[in-house]
């Protein structure tokens, strides 16, 4: 019974060591963050009014990721649908006039704005502005920088944490031995206590101290500047953070100032969105809507404050 209590808690550890994020990944932190923000920019607006064959999430996505969402007739079940597309031609303002999309499903086919389909765009920015494909008129490079500093800051984190437990690198003769002080660094590296039971690991490696003397500051300045990185995304979409600066210490025109540059980004994709379900209404009779989610739209929220 005792060997079989080992055994789980061996397959347990070796269980628990898959499972273990790594932090001081930065690709992994990359996808981790990128993930994190765009659920997080996928809840600010509502949809009303959308057939049951276009999920909201496919929507927004196609307008987060790629600037535009083009609203057609699945060509297989006659559906309206928002499949992925590119856009192409263009009107005397080289405004977009086509779309194009085509899988598996659903058999390549050219669609016309006007005719048999409407597009919905993200911000001001459109594609194609210019006679030019422009691939940042959604949010998806902007996403992307935000995730990469993130994950820069989370790792320099974690490297420093791990430092702090270990200040020195091991110098090995062999790679037999490199393998063993591998496994020795590693549980120290996940909090475990390990003891060293083998003289040759004596004899037979040394240490190199590449750390020095620590600043017991580092870690909490670098969470400091990931809260600082959080706070401007947020602050760019239009939304406020809340471990931003207290409102005590800016002047009332400061104040004011703050409340339109954070209102003015959600508010431009708002009208981009109204003017799209215009078009998308007038072409196949829906009563298509959006609003900015209550959880935030800054100013509902202050005017529920500011009642008596």
């Amino acid at each position: 019974m005792l060997l079989d209590f080992f055994k789980k808690s061996a397959e347990g550890r070796e269980k628990a060591d898959e499972m273990i994020y790594s932090v001081e990944s930065v690709p992994d932190g990359f996808r981790y963050w990128r993930t994190k923000l765009l659920n997080y920019c996928l809840g600010i607006f509502q949809w009303h009014g959308l057939p049951d064959s276009i999920p909201w999430r496919e929507l927004e996505s196609n307008l987060i990721l790629t600037g535009h969402a083009v609203i057609c007739r699945n060509s297989r079940t006659g559906e309206l649908c928002v499949p992925i597309t590119e856009l192409s031609g263009f009107d005397e303002y080289y405004r977009p006039t086509y779309a194009t999309y085509g899988n598996t499903l659903i058999p390549w086919k050219r669609l016309e704005f006007g005719i048999n389909s409407e597009v919905i765009y993200c911000d001001r920015i459109q594609a194609n502005i210019l006679m030019d494909q422009y691939p940042d008129s959604g949010l998806a490079t902007f996403i992307s920088r935000y995730a990469r500093m993130l994950a820069d800051i989370e790792s320099t984190i974690d490297i420093e944490l791990i430092n702090n437990r270990n200040r020195s690198f091991m110098v090995a003769k062999s790679q037999e031995m490199a393998e063993r002080l591998r496994d020795f660094q590693r549980r120290i590296g996940l909090g475990e206590r390990s003891v060293i039971t083998d003289e040759d690991l004596l004899e037979a490696f040394r240490n190199v101290d590449i750390v020095g003397a620590r600043d017991s500051e580092g870690v909490n300045d670098l969470l400091i500047a990931r809260d600082k990185i959080l706070s401007m995304f947020f602050r760019d979409i239009g939304v406020k953070f809340q471990q931003e600066q207290k409102r005590a210490q800016l002047t009332e025109d400061e104040v004011e100032a703050d409340e339109q540059l954070l209102l003015i980004n959600v508010e431009q994709m708002l009208q981009e969105r109204l003017e799209g379900c215009e078009r998308v209404n007038r072409l196949f009779g829906l009563q298509l809507s959006v609003k900015i989610n209550p959880a935030f739209d800054r100013k509902n929220r202050q005017e529920v404050k500011n009642e008596p």
